[in-house]
């Protein structure tokens, strides 16, 4: 097949960026369709046009042309190319153009869901407003010839702020490779001691402000209690200030700072040296629209605890690989943590249970076939 994958980030080229999670996804999958003989081509906005290619892959920049938007400039470059499919993920709604008025021998405009603009500001507790993202968004998704939503979550997402009709919406989970992380053991050794791990963006939606205010409620029982925060930090503290910060801050006041080890956006290839150090993934985001670090620490044995939110609960099988807890539920969240860090045996089962998860339900090369044969139905 002939696939084209959009991202308005400058994922490839002379002034590529680290990409996002949207743009990690083009990136792997890209990789592996072109690994398995498709004609591959990312399409991604730029500061200056270029086109070059590697290992099967066609890498294509575009700047903005004068005042038109980004979009128009890809409408027009699209229009001249021929492609089975040009996948746009439904953020900013750069779809919107080429799915009302691309010709379809140009290529079927297809929608990946990731997580758009109403979601993004109900979770961070923002007023609801239907401004001109929300209406390009819109446009995308009831014009495109397929809509694919990463989560049942998502999926529900879509049928509530864009009004689409839940037979219009596929699933399909984006899975793992724990090769890409590092991780080569078939399953985690041992116990590892009572140290947690979150990985993700330092970010008030993703909440490990609650991770921090949860370590007080275990210093009695667990002493030696430690937590790994990794990520990428924003400003979404207080008046908008390093969220990073706040967490420190917030930490000292409690009295738990040197239980805390902060370490900054770390290459996908040396996480299983983190995830290695630790016994559980922790995360108490507001709600995810999938979770590839939850995926990424189960493959190494570590059972999660988070919230019942988001997509958690598709990925996360309370009692067997991990526990949930209704969100802002701390006592539980706590006694959750406590069994796993103090029962070796649940330990151990939960550990295999998480691994075991993972190989049967979210192996990148597995998931990958159920796409390709979805792309196939969407172009005929």
């Amino acid at each position: 097949m002939r696939i084209c994958m959009v991202s308005e980030e400058e994922i490839v080229g002379p002034s590529a960026i680290i990409p996002g999670g949207i743009g990690q996804y083009i990136l792997r999958y890209t990789r592996m369709l072109a690994e398995k003989g498709h004609e591959v081509t990312i399409l991604c906005q730029s500061k200056s046009a270029f086109q070059s290619g590697g290992s099967g892959i066609r890498w294509v920049g575009l700047p903005r042309k004068g005042k038109l938007p980004w979009d128009v400039t890809v409408f027009f470059w699209l229009r001249k190319q021929r492609f089975d499919i040009v996948e746009f993920p439904e953020w900013g709604g750069h779809g919107a153009i080429p799915a009302m008025l691309l010709p379809k021998k140009a290529g079927r405009i297809i929608t990946r869901g990731h997580g758009h603009n109403l979601w993004v500001q109900r979770v961070h507790g923002q007023q609801q407003a239907k401004g001109k993202q929300h209406y390009k968004e819109w446009l995308q998704v009831h014009f495109s010839s397929g809509v694919l939503a990463n989560s049942e979550f998502l999926k529900e997402e879509f049928v509530r702020d864009f009004g689409l009709q839940a037979s219009r919406i596929d699933v399909c989970h984006i899975g793992i490779d724990p090769h890409a992380i590092g991780h080569t053991e078939a399953v985690r050794k041992s116990f590892q001691g009572p140290t947690l791990i979150y990985v993700g963006g330092m970010d008030r939606r993703k909440g490990a402000i609650d991770l921090v205010r949860i370590l007080p409620m275990l210093k009695e029982r667990l002493p030696e209690l430690r937590l790994i925060l990794l990520g990428q930090d924003t400003p979404t503290g207080p008046n908008r200030t390093s969220y990073r910060e706040y967490l420190m801050d917030t930490a000292r006041q409690l009295g738990v700072f040197e239980q805390i080890e902060f370490i900054p956006a770390t290459p996908r290839t040396q996480l299983h040296q983190y995830y290695g150090r630790a016994s559980v993934f922790v995360s108490a985001s507001r709600a995810e629209t999938l979770g590839i670090p939850f995926l990424e620490a189960m493959s190494t044995g570590l059972p999660v605890v988070t919230w019942r939110t988001g997509a958690a609960p598709e990925l996360v099988r309370h009692g067997e690989d991990g526990f949930l807890y209704e969100l802002d539920d701390k006592e539980g969240f706590a006694a959750g943590l406590l069994t796993l860090l103090t029962d070796p045996k649940q330990w151990s089962r939960m550990s295999e249970q998480a691994v075991e998860n993972v190989r049967s339900r979210f192996m990148e090369k597995d998931i990958l076939e159920r796409q390709v044969a979805w792309y196939h139905q969407i172009s005929g």
